[in-house]
């Protein structure tokens, strides 16, 4: 342990026992992870937990959801990289002090990614987002690309900047509570906007977004306006676009980005939709691994 922060069995974690607690009983299996900490910071706290050794990659999950989205392919990952999930602010074992504010930009939770790093000794690693995640990692990937030697962008909404005074009008009314906490979404409708392939994946979104709680809003409103595919022209590492086959809300983003990334391609992935990483975590892996392996920046 150093003054910074704390490295712990994930075993003797009570954060990592709430979690496992949490979760439905299909995905309550023991997680992956050899290590797990906290990086405090003013006013914060930044969760992460790690697997394997080898060059670092780091993970980072879908809005509203946890590290242990990950969990299912990030045994194969450490046998060959030291995989660092981080739980994004807001959201998992990563708290924050006081009331969220009204957005919640890329560029601030980037920063915050890139703090817990630095924190950790990691000065260049590989970066895998799904979802908010990978607005995350291209933001940070464009901004301070000398860290960055490859970067996989799993079902990544790829939107131009949306004014702040339309942000409200993007979700329909009874979407967030009183107190902006998201509601529980129908499963059928989860469904087919997602393609979600096993109803375990939904049912551990529902808990996910319900312990982010009034932090999802902020953050989606960040995506929103942060203008993605601005920061994908920037990207110089090696880009892989991942979106699964199974039809969902992300589809459409993987002809835009070919054609805005400077060194991308892209793969789908079969019987999986949004979460290919939960739906087809077999096929997932082979193409990180594969695109990994490519020599990087």
């Amino acid at each position: 342990m150093t003054s910074h922060f704390q490295r712990r069995s994930v075993l003797a974690l009570p954060g990592a026992l709430a979690v496992a607690a949490a979760l439905p009983a299909q995905a309550a299996a023991t997680a992956p992870w050899t290590q797990e900490g906290i990086i405090r910071r003013p006013g914060l706290q930044i969760h992460y937990a790690t697997a394997g050794s080898g060059p670092t990659l780091v993970l980072l999950h879908k809005l509203g959801g946890w590290i242990a989205d990950w969990r299912h392919i990030v045994p194969a990952l450490a046998q060959k990289y030291k995989v660092i999930a981080i739980d994004c602010p807001g959201h998992g074992d990563s708290t924050v002090e006081g009331k969220p504010p009204y957005l919640l930009s890329l560029h601030e939770t980037a920063a915050t990614i890139l703090t817990a790093l630095d924190e950790l000794g990691v000065k260049k690693f590989a970066l895998v987002g799904n979802s908010l995640g990978g607005c995350v990692a291209t933001c940070l990937a464009a901004v301070w690309p000398e860290r960055v030697t490859h970067l996989g962008l799993l079902s990544v909404a790829l939107f131009q900047v949306t004014p702040r005074d339309q942000l409200d009008a993007l979700e329909p009314p009874g979407t967030w509570g009183p107190n902006d906490e998201p509601q529980t979404r129908p499963w059928e409708d989860q469904k087919k906007r997602f393609g979600i392939a096993d109803k375990s994946t939904y049912e551990e979104q529902v808990a996910s977004r319900a312990k982010a709680g009034p932090w999802v809003r902020p953050a989606q409103r960040g995506v929103a306006n942060g203008g993605v595919i601005d920061y994908l022209a920037r990207i110089t590492a090696p880009t892989l676009l991942i979106y699964g086959e199974v039809p969902n809300q992300y589809s459409e983003y993987e002809k835009p980005g070919l054609a805005t990334a400077k060194s991308g391609r892209a793969v789908r992935i079969p019987k999986a939709g949004a979460f290919a990483h939960q739906d087809n975590p077999r096929a997932t892996e082979k193409a990180l691994l594969e695109f990994l392996a490519e020599k990087g920046a």
